[in-house]
C-alpha cells in the first residue's frame, strides 16, 4: 500500500513537468514563416487544413482510448507522436513529409487532451486527495503557461540562426516529456468501470453534457474557447495596426509580437495562484462569468479602439484561462465516471474546436460590412462575443442542495458518480 501511495505521489509532482516540458512550443512564434520557406503559401495553408481536419476526427476516439485503455498509456501515444511529428519538421523536406507531421502532432494533441487532467485528479482521488485537484491543476497550469513563455523567447532567437532548429529542440522536449509520463503509474479505478462500446459511450456522454448537471459547464468551455482564441488569432494584427497609428514602424513588429506573448504567459502564470482559493459555489459562478466578461471587454476594446493601452491590455488575456480551466475542471471532474472522463472531456474540446471553426468562417462578413476589414472583422467579433456572454448569463448554473452557499464548503455541495452524496439540481 505504501508503495501505491508513493507512486501515486510521485505522479502528482511529475505531472506539471510533464506539462511543461510538453508544452515547450518552440516553434510556436514562427511556425507558418518555415512552413512558407519551405514550401509555398498555399501548401502551408493546406497543412493547416490537414492539422484541424485531423485533430478534429482524433479528439473523441482519442478520449476512447484513454478511458479503455489507460491515462499513463495515453500519454506515452500522445508524447511519442509530438517527438515524431517534430523529428519529421526537422528533417523534412517536401509537402507530403510536412503533411505526415501534421497527423502526428494531430494525434499528440488529441491524445493528450483530457487525458492528462484526467490522470492528475484520479492520482489525487487515490490519495484521498481530490479537495486539492483545483488548487493544484492551477499550480500545473502554472508550469504550462511559463513554458510557453520561455520557449516563445528562445524558440524566436534560435529562429535566427536557422528556423528548422527550433523543432529539433521542441523534439528534445517531447523526449523528455516521454520519459516524465513514463515514469508515472496508472491510477487505479474502480471495479467495473470501464469504457463500454465507442458508440454507446459516446452517446452516454452525451446526454450527460447537455444534461441538467453538465449543461452550463459545456457551454462555457464551448463559449471560452471562442473568446479566448479571438484575441489570441487577432493580437498581432492588432499590434501592427497600433504601431501604424503610431507612426513607429513595421520592422519591430516581429519582435515586439514574440515579447508580448512571453508576457502574456507570465501573467497566466501568476493568475493561475488564485483559482484554488475559491470555493463557495456562488463565487465560482461569478468568477466564470468575470472571467467570459473580460473576454468581452479585450474584443471590445480590440473592435473599437486602436492604442497602445489596449495593446497593453490584451497581455492580460491569459488571465482568464489561468482562473477558469482549474476552476471548471473541479467542478466537473467529480461528476464523471473514471471509465467516462477523458470522453467528456475530449468531446467538450471538439465541441470547443469546432465552434470556433464556425466563428472563423462567419467573421470575414464583417469585413465587407466596414471599410476596414480587421475593423469589421473584430466588430463582427464583439456582437458573437456578447451572445455567447448573453447565453452564458441565462444559462441556469448546477447549485447543490441550497442556494446559500457562502457559509459552507462549497466543495461539499458538488456530487456526481464518483461522489452522489451531493447530487446538483438547477
Amino acid at each position: 500500500m505504501s508503495e501505491r501511495i508513493d507512486a501515486l505521489t510521485a505522479n502528482t509532482t511529475r505531472y506539471p513537468w510533464y506539462l511543461f516540458f510538453r508544452d515547450c512550443y518552440f516553434w510556436g512564434p514562427v511556425f507558418f514563416l518555415y512552413f512558407t520557406s519551405v514550401l509555398s503559401l498555399s501548401e502551408a495553408l493546406h497543412l493547416e487544413a490537414v492539422y484541424y481536419v485531423a485533430v478534429a476526427a482524433a479528439e473523441v476516439p482519442s478520449g476512447y482510448f484513454s478511458d479503455r485503455f489507460g491515462r499513463r498509456r495515453t500519454l506515452i501515444v500522445s508524447s511519442a507522436c509530438l517527438g515524431f511529428a517534430y523529428l519529421l519538421f526537422f528533417t523534412g523536406h517536401t509537402f507530403w513529409q510536412f503533411a505526415a507531421a501534421q497527423l502526428f502532432l494531430a494525434a499528440g494533441f488529441a491524445s493528450a487532451s483530457g487525458t492528462d487532467t484526467a490522470l492528475h485528479y484520479e492520482s489525487l482521488k487515490g490519495l484521498n486527495r481530490e479537495a486539492e485537484y483545483a488548487a493544484r491543476e492551477g499550480h500545473a497550469l502554472r508550469y504550462s503557461f511559463l513554458a510557453g513563455g520561455v520557449s516563445a523567447l528562445l524558440g524566436g532567437l534560435l529562429a535566427t540562426g536557422d528556423l528548422r532548429w527550433v523543432y529539433g529542440v521542441s523534439c528534445a522536449a517531447a523526449v523528455i516529456s516521454l520519459g516524465v509520463v513514463c515514469s508515472m503509474v496508472e491510477p487505479e479505478g474502480r471495479a467495473g468501470q470501464v469504457a463500454g462500446p465507442f458508440g454507446s459511450q459516446l452517446r452516454g456522454v452525451l446526454r450527460k453534457a447537455w444534461g441538467t448537471r453538465l449543461r452550463f459547464f459545456t457551454f462555457y468551455a464551448l463559449a471560452m474557447t471562442v473568446l479566448l482564441h479571438i484575441p489570441y488569432e487577432f493580437y498581432q494584427p492588432y499590434l501592427e495596426r497600433t504601431l501604424a497609428w503610431m507612426e513607429a514602424g513595421d520592422s519591430i513588429a516581429p519582435s515586439l509580437s514574440g515579447v508580448h506573448l512571453a508576457l502574456t504567459m507570465v501573467v497566466g502564470a501568476w493568475m493561475t495562484r488564485f483559482a484554488g482559493r475559491i470555493r463557495h459555489r456562488c463565487v465560482v459562478r461569478r468568477t466564470l462569468l468575470a472571467c467570459a466578461l473580460l473576454q468581452v471587454v479585450l474584443i471590445g476594446a480590440m473592435a473599437l479602439v486602436v492604442h497602445p493601452l489596449v495593446a497593453l491590455m490584451l497581455v492580460g488575456r491569459t488571465a482568464s484561462r489561468a482562473v477558469s480551466t482549474p476552476l471548471v475542471n473541479s467542478e466537473l471532474a467529480p461528476l464523471l465516471g473514471r471509465h467516462e472522463r477523458s470522453t467528456y472531456f475530449s468531446l467538450q474540446s471538439l465541441l470547443g474546436r469546432l465552434a470556433y471553426g464556425g466563428v472563423l468562417v462567419m467573421l470575414p462578413l464583417g469585413g465587407g460590412v466596414f471599410g476596414e476589414a480587421l475593423h469589421g472583422t473584430l466588430v463582427c467579433a464583439l456582437v458573437l462575443a456578447l451572445v455567447l456572454f448573453g447565453g452564458l448569463c441565462l444559462l441556469p448554473f448546477p447549485w447543490g442542495e441550497s442556494p446559500v452557499c457562502c457559509g459552507s464548503n462549497g466543495a461539499a455541495a458538488r456530487g456526481g458518480d464518483d461522489v452522489p452524496e451531493k447530487p446538483l439540481v438547477s
